[in-house]
């Protein structure tokens, strides 16, 4: 018998409902779902899949779509995709129960067809890379890359560091660096919303409010958006937090030469950072290189390949698309 069920966004009376699923399949709980809705506010909607049992009716599957920012192309390349708003379809889970029903392509292709109808541009992360293969059929494509990876505070690097210094930014700071390190390459230019969602990740914000930046005192040392330099000029911004285990992990990490991907620079001070706070090692995400071959896919787009050839070609020398913070 085939599956009577429904897609519409959830309402309030769906709440708990919500908060069950979500927590059951990625352990979130409703302080971390009500700061998600401060922080983005207005700009997404939690799509939900009801099943009709027997008269009665079971949330099966949900998405959350929200907006990300805006593709940003570098001078010289023509597209009309350049400079389209970008929908972020996230936190796609179904119940456990329900698997094998269709359930996560039915809804992921419902909120592609949602963006594509308002001329945005959908978006996803797939949370480990086996489910790259699941979302190709759904009309996504592999696009954005970046570099992800561990050093140890014990571990030999080329750079070493005497005066390492660290200022902390409000989220608009970090953005407008962040714009200047990434102008040469294609990239997202982060809304509102992902900016203050991504400082509370890394500076966690009282329950179901976004964070105050107003005042930049009291963010744990190594900890919140940061500006790093030497003493004498910047050279990288990144967006950090203490982690399970004693580690330091920087969600981003850019470098201001080689338009954010000088890897070796990049991880001498992801070592640094670990060092000064205590912890025995740092992970890190931060774009890639041209021709790199320990870049992963990240970020899949639902456009033709026409349209993504217009904006990126790999020829040499060429940086690879970057995203940014990975929503899965």
């Amino acid at each position: 018998m085939k599956n009577k069920y429904i897609i519409r966004p959830r309402e309030a009376s769906d709440f708990s409902d919500f908060v069950e699923l979500r927590s059951k399949v990625f352990g979130d709980d409703a302080e971390f779902i009500e700061f998600f809705g401060a922080c983005f506010r207005d700009d997404y909607l939690d799509f939900l899949i009801i099943e009709d049992q027997d008269g009665g009716e079971t949330l099966q599957a949900s998405l959350t779509q929200f907006d990300m920012g805006k593709l940003v192309v570098p001078e010289g390349k023509v597209s009309d995709i350049a400079g389209k708003s970008i929908e972020m379809s996230y936190a796609i889970c179904t119940d456990p129960a329900a698997r094998g029903k269709g359930y996560g392509s039915h809804i992921t292709v419902y909120a592609r067809e949602i963006a594509e109808s308002s001329r945005k541009l959908s978006m996803l992360s797939p949370a480990e890379p086996s489910l790259i293969k699941f979302y190709e059929p759904l009309e996504y494509k592999k696009f954005m890359y970046a570099e992800q990876g561990s050093v140890l505070a014990s571990e030999h690097v080329d750079f070493e560091f005497s005066h390492l210094q660290t200022k902390v930014l409000t989220p608009q700071e970090y953005n407008n660096y962040r714009e200047t390190i990434l102008a040469n390459r294609v990239h997202i230019k982060l809304s509102e919303g992902a900016l203050r969602f991504a400082a509370g990740l890394v500076t966690p914000a009282t329950a179901g409010s976004a964070p105050d930046w107003e005042a930049e005192s009291g963010a744990p040392d190594s900890s919140g958006l940061l500006l790093i330099s030497d003493g004498a000029e910047p050279l990288a911004i990144a967006a950090c937090e203490a982690a399970e285990a004693g580690s330091l992990a920087a969600a981003e990490l850019l470098t201001f030469s080689e338009d954010g991907g000088h890897k070796e620079l990049g991880i001498a001070i992801a070592k640094a950072l670990a060092t000064r706070c205590g912890a025995k090692r740092c992970d890190y995400m931060m774009p890639s290189r041209s021709g790199s071959e320990t870049s992963a896919a990240l970020g899949m787009i639902s456009t033709s390949y026409e349209e993504l050839a217009e904006i990126y070609s790999a020829a040499p020398g060429e940086c690879p698309p970057y995203m940014g913070f990975t929503f899965g």
